[in-house]
């Protein structure tokens, strides 16, 4: 199969279907999912919403929702909706969407869908296959992955959160309804009402300074951990599993880069604060974390492998353009 013969049928599969995706802007979760889209290049239509005001936004979509875990959400983002194009009116319309709230899921079809086909190249293919076209390969992708889901998002979750609502809540928390992370509305009242929401968060996600501290210890530990496989590996550039980039480390560059100080500008796909303005502690933390070998290694993957939304991307707003 000819080169241009891929890029034409990646740009068909594009043009066949409508992706949207609804998301906590500055969620590291949410990252996940829109660094495989971008990964891709596939336009999509982002809806953002801030926390407790994504209730709202997710209403009418929590019931097409898989059935949440214990303690989870019925709300939960990343929410992806993928609907064929062209459908009549006759059709069965339950063929037309698919939806998935679960950034794995969410990195696995992107992949599945869009990948280049196994020893395809060229400037004009598509990005490789996230999992690798190996099976052994892939299974050692997916525990990696699974590890990272559980081991790094929740921890930083509490860390970060701990720092902008308890630390910090005026001079950092409220700056994060701004910078387009949501509509007009939105960021109103996440300034007028962030007290009371910084207060519901911490109640709900048990976020406190014994919480965060051991947090912190845990992320240290796992940080450790990924440095020593990264530095056992052959020489050459690094990365968790084989010679190429995977799900793997698009996991852990995406749900660490917030302990790391991964900024806008450095290609997080959302406005988050610089740790200049985090207290000393807070900073001292995020620094270490950031010279290890993992901390290195999630730098390098922005660098190398953050793309950036693909032509044809856009953000919804609703309420007349202000939600």
């Amino acid at each position: 199969m000819s080169v241009d013969t891929t890029a034409g049928q990646e740009q068909d599969k594009h043009s066949q279907t409508a992706l949207t995706l609804r998301s906590i802007a500055f969620s590291h979760y949410n990252e996940k999912a829109r660094w495989a889209l971008d990964y891709y290049k596939v336009p999509y239509v982002e809806y953002r919403s801030l926390p407790l005001c994504h209730i709202i936004s997710m209403f009418k979509y929590r019931a097409k929702t898989h059935t949440p875990g214990a303690g989870a959400s019925g709300f939960v983002t990343p929410h992806l909706t993928i609907e064929s194009k062209g459908y009549s009116a006759s059709e069965d319309k339950n063929k037309e969407k698919v939806t998935l709230n679960d950034s794995t899921k969410i990195v696995e079809f992107l992949s599945d869908q869009y990948a280049a086909p196994a020893n395809s190249n060229g400037r004009h293919s598509a990005s490789p296959n996230l999992y690798t076209n190996d099976e052994a390969s892939r299974t050692k992708v997916q525990a990696l992955e699974e590890r990272f889901d559980n081991m790094i998002g929740p921890h930083v979750r509490r860390v970060v959160y701990y720092e902008i609502l308890v630390q910090s809540p005026s001079s950092v928390g409220r700056s994060l309804g701004q910078h387009n992370n949501a509509g007009k509305l939105q960021t109103w009242i996440w300034s007028i009402f962030f007290p009371i929401i910084a207060y519901l968060l911490c109640k709900v996600m048990h976020i406190n300074e014994v919480s965060a501290s051991r947090s912190r210890d845990i992320l240290k530990r796992e940080f450790e951990h990924i440095s020593r496989v990264l530095e056992s590996g052959p020489p050459g550039p690094a990365y968790l599993v084989g010679n190429q980039f995977t799900a793997a480390d698009l996991t852990l560059a995406s749900l660490g880069g917030l302990v790391v100080g991964v900024t806008e500008e450095e290609g997080y796909g959302a406005w988050v604060p610089r740790m200049s303005v985090f207290r000393p502690e807070a900073k001292a933390f995020l620094e270490e974390l950031r010279q290890t070998t993992a901390g290195q290694h999630i730098l390098e993957c922005y660098k190398l492998h953050r793309g950036r939304k693909a032509p044809g991307s856009s953000y919804g707003f609703k309420c007349f353009g202000l939600w």
